[in-house]
């Protein structure tokens, strides 16, 4: 970040010095960057851009304590420079001074509100603390001071999107779309803002955009596929998480989805090799014994299915000791019509996840909230 001033009585030459040292910095040249501010300041100790410099070399090199000395040294001198601020907090967030790093991103916008960066990194490390809803204020704020910013509308978006506010993040990903139309993050958001209340068809249309914009992110032809199928265009779909997994093999929701847009276009067989193609591993996990439930149920081996789904809630400690019934249900004896326990235990699985679907939001984030109070909890006695 070049500096916001030079020092008032700072020679021209030495002005044409430091930004040949910024030069260098930018072109990558580290060690030519260093011997430049490091001669500078050996002839004048209080030159705020040269230290600046300088502690971005030390940043560079991940040397952040050295780094973060200078970007004080050049507060000292111009207490109202905001790239240093900003590259203090940066420096602090780095050296994992959480508090210290917020602190400092808050002067760094009160110094300027419309540099955009502080809010969008001081959210980030709100988020990563579980304090979405001070985050969601961080950006709204930079917003009303930079609402030309697509960058800031797009990370708000996220925001109310992870509260589940789908009407706010539709909007949000709406503004960023007027003013970047190929800005495909945003078709991506929207489609999946609108995947999470079932409208398929305009889903559909976003991450197609989407997909056009960004034809190598394996998230955006996964998201595609989603949609695709719940409009039960299965053939589509195929060739959307097809796609997907081209790019990313191992995109376990590519796989699952890929397996069951096949077995709706009643290519069963080929649906189960694809599940096999999850490995070993991978196969023990529930969202696979589920699809593998769901392929047999398709071609009426209900016996196979009930081995998919029982192994689906065996093999979850968060299923089984959260239903207790499901469980019971899973350990009932194979006496009887199997197609008889195999479609009980299919309702009762399906059951689960439109449950899980249509928890709220905010019950998710107080768990998330929690778990990182927890954590920090643990920092704090160590």
């Amino acid at each position: 970040m070049p500096p916001d001033n030079d020092q008032p009585k700072a020679r021209p030459e030495r002005r044409e010095d430091v930004q040949a040292g910024f030069t260098l910095l930018k072109e990558g040249d580290i060690e030519g960057a260093r011997e430049v501010f490091t001669a500078l300041l050996e002839t004048e100790p209080q030159l705020a851009t040269a230290h600046l410099g300088l502690g971005r070399v030390f940043a560079a090199e991940g040397e952040h304590e050295k780094a973060l000395e200078h970007f004080r040294e050049v507060l000292a001198l111009q207490p109202d420079n905001a790239p240093a601020q900003f590259l203090s907090a940066v420096a602090q967030e780095q050296l994992g001074a959480t508090e210290e790093a917020i602190a400092d991103y808050d002067a760094a916008i009160r110094l300027n509100p419309s540099m955009g960066v502080s809010a969008m990194r001081k959210a980030k490390l709100l988020e990563q603390e579980g304090r979405d809803d001070e985050a969601r204020t961080a950006l709204a704020d930079a917003v009303r001071h930079s609402p030309q910013d697509g960058s800031l509308r797009l990370a708000l978006a996220r925001s109310y999107a992870r509260a589940g506010k789908a009407e706010e993040s539709g909007e949000e990903y709406g503004r960023a779309l007027d003013l970047d139309a190929n800005l495909w993050q945003a078709h991506l958001g929207m489609g999946t803002t609108l995947l999470r209340s079932r409208q398929f068809g305009p889903a559909r249309d976003a991450l197609t955009k989407a997909a056009r914009l960004a034809p190598d992110i394996a998230m955006v032809h996964q998201a595609l596929g989603v949609a695709l199928t719940g409009l039960g265009e299965h053939a589509k779909a195929v060739k959307a998480y097809d796609d997907a997994l081209a790019l990313e093999p191992t995109n376990m929701r590519a796989i699952v989805g890929a397996a069951m847009a096949r077995s709706g276009a009643g290519r069963h067989r080929e649906a189960l090799e694809v599940l096999r193609g999850a490995g070993r591993s991978g196969s023990r996990l529930p969202p696979v014994q589920k699809a593998l439930g769901d392929i047999y149920m398709a071609m009426d081996r209900p016996a196979d299915a009930v081995d998919a789904y029982r192994a689906m809630i065996l093999n979850s400690k968060r299923i089984s000791e959260g239903n207790p019934e499901l469980l019971a249900l899973a350990n009932a004896a194979d006496a009887g019509d199997p197609a008889d326990l195999a479609q009980r235990l299919q309702d009762a699985v399906g059951k689960l996840r439109e449950t899980r679907s249509a928890q709220p939001r905010g019950d998710t984030q107080k768990r998330r909230d929690s778990r990182f109070a927890a954590r920090r909890q643990q920092r704090q006695a160590g």
